[in-house]
């Protein structure tokens, strides 16, 4: 049977037809960047820091990036002129966030001619933290002369420009034949305007970016923020539509008069905004490098960013740095209702702590967040599935019906679309919880709202056949499933097993075959083979589809009934489940 994930979630929409995206864009212009291939692999350490460079291998394969870096700022401070230690040093030092490291191996790069193309962008970022524009500049124009970033260098340059007191607009204006750069230039001329002063035209190029733009929620944000802070608390709101979480606790926080606190809007800010909306693309693989530096730059340029606290607390979580995520979550989460980015925050910390073998807490706080009275279906859904997770189903019933409450009175709105699925894992909670018959109605529910999902029509046929309950309507259920969804392992066993269940060998092993090949490491479908092969006489493969239940077993009754099974042969009472 095919089994329920938990914690539903409300994939966005491609809308067909459209220009090419910024995301689309992005990615086009970073396809050849990589922003470790071109750096040498470390020559042999000799001598006095060789323990150093071995420790610092070790650690960094043992994931303590911190003693990583550690290690070799010290092989770097005995060998200066290495240029491959320095480079290995650079991408420690930015997955580790020690900057100094960091700023300190690029120059050696810089010097040697040997900087990756995005180790200009950390010099730019220095150099505007500093204050010091022409040095900024010069690392913009080093990283457009490579080609690396150049659709990024008119919008560096104006950010730059407005903190040296010149002119960023005429920076803007110049062509460059860029889709790309256009459509980032729209944005940030935007959140220049209304930092100029020039608040009406700023509101109405975000008005119009935020209708027909590449709908950034982050700039939304940060582009409310900014109206806010000029006294345009309407046109703020205006920018913050919808029911996602974020937007409403951003619309009760201006409602409120509290500020909607989305980090610096000089120069420092606008950059680290524009990284990461580029970083939004590149975390399609979050385990890039680039994705990690670019949030990391952003952070560094503007560490009150909830933003980017957010990106890089991901990005370290998916990196294997739980405890620095959580580091880097804890003052969002602190702040509370105050904190816009609140749901994000929490939703990642949850999914850490679980990750981590630390399901109590994760449990806790998940716990406390569906008791908050502005608790919403995502926050309901999520503590069921923990307590699912920790194998007490009757306990997360109660949390799933909150959340199909909740769902149901947004029937017709983006946050009720999906309907079905928390209906599915109702009925998937009462069902192994022991309440078949609410279950079969919460399953009937979830096929009736979504007659076309393999997921919902094979939960509800599998879980009659294994009752042996309206077998031929069951049979139909399943049989659809496995015409939307003929490749899927699970719901090709439920077919097989169907077969099987109605005396239809001829149909039962050929599927349940297939299933097996597809998971071949699956104990119930083994052990649905096993015991496809002992009814057809096939003793010997029979014996060996036990022995592959038995061995991949999830839990002592399989393995022990599919064992029963190769001692002694099959009989009605060691039937699969």
């Amino acid at each position: 049977m095919v089994p329920i994930t938990p914690i539903c979630k409300l994939n966005a929409r491609t809308a067909a037809g459209r220009a090419p995206s910024l995301a689309a864009l992005v990615a086009v212009a970073l396809a050849a960047l990589a922003p470790g291939a071109a750096a040498a692999r470390p020559a042999p350490v000799t001598a006095s820091p060789l323990k150093a460079y071995a420790r610092a291998r070790l650690a960094g394969v043992d994931g303590d990036v911190a003693a990583a870096s550690r290690s070799l700022a010290a092989v770097l401070a005995a060998r200066p002129d290495d240029a491959a230690v320095a480079a290995r040093a650079y991408r420690q030092a930015l997955v580790a966030g020690d900057m100094a490291l960091a700023l300190r191996s690029a120059a050696l790069l810089d010097k040697g001619g040997a900087l990756p193309a995005d180790g200009r962008l950390l010099l730019m970022a220095q150099a505007v933290r500093n204050r010091d524009w022409a040095a900024a500049q010069a690392a913009v124009d080093a990283a457009a002369d490579d080609g690396s970033f150049d659709f990024l260098a008119p919008v560096l340059s104006a950010w730059i420009a407005r903190g040296a007191g010149r002119d960023p607009f005429a920076i803007l204006d110049a062509p460059t034949g860029s889709a790309l750069t256009a459509a980032l230039a729209a944005e940030h001329r935007a959140l220049l305007l209304i930092a100029a002063g020039r608040v009406d035209e700023g509101e109405g190029i975000a008005r119009t970016q935020a209708l027909t733009g590449d709908g950034s929620g982050a700039f939304r944000l940060v582009a409310a923020a900014r109206l806010q802070a000029a006294g345009r608390t309407q046109a703020a709101l205006a920018l913050l539509p919808g029911e996602d979480p974020v937007m409403v606790s951003a619309r009760a926080a201006i409602a409120a008069g509290r500020p909607l606190d989305m980090g610096s809007s000089g120069p420092a800010g606008g950059i680290a905004q524009l990284l990461l909306r580029v970083g939004e693309t590149v975390q399609a693989d979050p385990r890039s490098p680039l994705a990690l530096t670019l949030a990391r730059l952003a952070h560094f340029l503007d560490p009150a960013s909830p933003a980017a606290a957010l990106t890089l607390a991901r990005l370290l979580a998916v990196n294997g740095q739980r405890d620095a995520a959580l580091a880097m979550l804890a003052p969002i989460v602190a702040a509370g209702a105050a904190a816009p980015l609140l749901a994000p925050a929490v939703d990642l910390k949850i999914a850490i702590l679980a990750q981590s073998d630390r399901r109590d807490e994760a449990l806790a706080l998940a716990a406390e967040r569906s008791r908050d009275p502005r608790a919403g279906i995502a926050d309901h859904a999520r503590l069921g599935d923990l307590l699912v997770e920790l194998g007490r189903e009757g306990e997360a019933v109660p949390a799933y019906r909150r959340a199909v409450t909740l769902a149901e009175a947004a029937a017709g709105s983006p946050a009720g679309e999906r309907r079905w699925s928390l209906w599915l894992v109702l009925g998937s909670a009462l069902e192994r919880s022991g309440q078949w018959g609410e279950a079969r109605a919460a399953l009937e529910k979830a096929v009736q709202l979504a007659p076309l999902e393999p997921a919902a029509l094979n939960y509800l046929g599998y879980a009659q056949l294994e009752r042996r309950e309206n077998v031929k309507a069951a049979m139909t259920l399943i049989e659809r499933a496995a015409s939307l969804r003929p490749d899927d392992p699970a719901i090709t066993d439920s077919l097989g097993w169907a077969y099987f269940l109605i005396g239809d060998l001829a149909q039962a092993i050929p599927a349940l075959e297939r299933a097996v090949e597809g998971e071949p490491a699956d104990p119930t479908i083994n052990e649905h083979l096993g015991d496809a092969y002992w009814a057809a006489g096939r003793r010997f493969e029979a014996r060996h589809a036990w022995r592959a239940a038995a061995l991949f077993a999830d839990s002592p009754a399989v393995a022990e009934r599919a064992t029963a099974k190769i001692d002694r042969g099959f009989s009605d009472a060691l039937a699969a489940r």
